[in-house]
């Protein structure tokens, strides 16, 4: 695929997607038309734009919408149980009280309340601290539940270490815990669902190459994104997302797992360029 041919399809996805109605479109699709200039082999310009329609790219404008949408996920009969709903962010301890998205998620809740008649007779309490959760703080009844929070779960690292210390309460098992966000990964939606903990989101993303092709195209589009990646300076500590995650997503920042040639700067010959959901960018979408 010549760049001139991949930029008209890159404007029909921006189009199809909505993205021209985003902050910081313009500077996105900007670093796109850079980076196909910048590339030599029509075959990395053609893998870039497959991966690019299945991109998703959340505003913080979305976040509510999004939130709500996977709150509405849980089923009637948990919700009719229930009487209170204690909502606790997806965090490691070490980053208690730090600005983090699963903490910023829960502030809202309660004035979202009135989007959720399902939930009217639910007392919902806020908790932002591992002390507040130990046995001599908590005691959790029958109709009592935990919804873990946060906007995006990637490698599943950060949820493993949040249950596992929340579970120093000797009380806790997984049936105490649901997992609201609203994006993950399917691997750890997956792996979540399979361990007896429930499960709420709205957009649950495949990894991005080996999830949608097989061989010999899966084969040849490895070794070309390791080829994207060499122009990367330290792509090889990112490689393929973090954890191999083979992330295709952008929210208030874009994660790390995502591949690193949609957010890390690269470089052709001695110039520097932005990567088109440039972290230091999209820490900005509004």
């Amino acid at each position: 695929m010549k760049a001139v041919d991949a930029i008209m399809k890159l404007n029909k996805i921006f189009k199809s997607k909505n993205w021209v109605e985003k902050d910081h479109d313009e500077f996105v699709f900007d670093q796109f038309c850079k980076l196909f200039n910048n590339l030599d082999n029509d075959e990395e310009r053609k893998l870039i734009i497959e991966l690019t329609e299945n991109y998703t790219w959340i505003s913080f404008t979305e976040y509510q919408g999004k939130i709500l949408n996977s709150l509405k996920l849980v089923e009637d009969e948990k919700l009719e149980y229930l009487k209170k709903i204690y909502f606790f962010p997806i965090i490691k301890p070490e980053d208690e009280g730090k600005i983090k998205s699963g903490p910023y998620l829960l502030y809202p809740l309660k004035s979202y309340k009135k989007f959720l008649p399902r939930y009217t007779h639910i007392k919902f309490e806020i908790i932002t601290s591992f002390d507040a959760m130990k046995k001599e703080n908590l005691e959790i009844k029958e109709n009592e539940q935990i919804f873990l929070m946060d906007d995006y779960i990637g490698s599943g690292e950060t949820l493993t270490t949040c249950i596992e210390h929340l579970k120093s309460n000797n009380d806790f098992t997984n049936e105490n815990f649901s997992i609201v966000s609203i994006a993950t990964q399917k691997e750890i939606y997956d792996r979540t669902m399979h361990e007896g903990i429930s499960y709420y989101c709205d957009t649950i993303k495949n990894k991005g190459i080996t999830d949608n092709y097989i061989d010999p195209e899966l084969s040849s589009n490895i070794s070309l994104m390791k080829d994207l990646e060499n122009m990367i300076p330290g792509g090889s500590h990112f490689s393929f997302g973090y954890n191999d995650s083979e992330g295709l997503i952008t929210l208030i920042r874009t994660p790390d797992n995502t591949f690193p040639i949609f957010w890390k700067e690269y470089r052709k010959g001695r110039d520097k360029f932005k990567a088109p959901f440039s972290r230091d960018e999209s820490v900005h979408n509004a």
